[in-house]
């Protein structure tokens, strides 16, 4: 069944406020990549060795690592692609920020007097 919240999301993040998502998508995404990395290295022994154990941690293996939709493995890489796209776009906004009102993050996004 396909979760109800499917497709494009939004999210809106206030002008002051960039630098600070942005270090927090940062911190997420290399902690995702981390576990990305610890499941690529992931191998399940053969327990009892013998072939019933073996063809278990074929299985067990298969569905963590392998290329199924639902598989570990590919949801954190998804979660991983998501959360690079919020820090591409955050940093294309702090780029645009930095370019137009400077360094004073604190005041992007606000009208300022005449």
């Amino acid at each position: 069944m396909e979760p109800a919240y499917a497709g494009t999301q939004t999210l809106r993040v206030e002008p002051s406020a960039i630098p600070g998502a942005l270090a927090a998508f940062r911190e997420a995404h290399a902690r995702v990549s981390e576990k990305v990395t610890a499941l690529d290295a992931l191998r399940v022994p053969e327990w009892a060795n013998d072939p019933v154990s073996g063809t278990t941690a074929t299985e067990f293996t298969q569905r963590t690592n392998g290329g199924g939709d639902d598989s570990a493995s590919k949801c954190l890489r998804g979660y991983q692609e998501q959360l690079q796209r919020a820090i591409t776009a955050l940093e294309q906004a702090e780029r645009g920020y930095l370019a137009t009102e400077g360094t004073n993050s604190a005041m992007w996004g606000k009208t300022h007097p005449a």
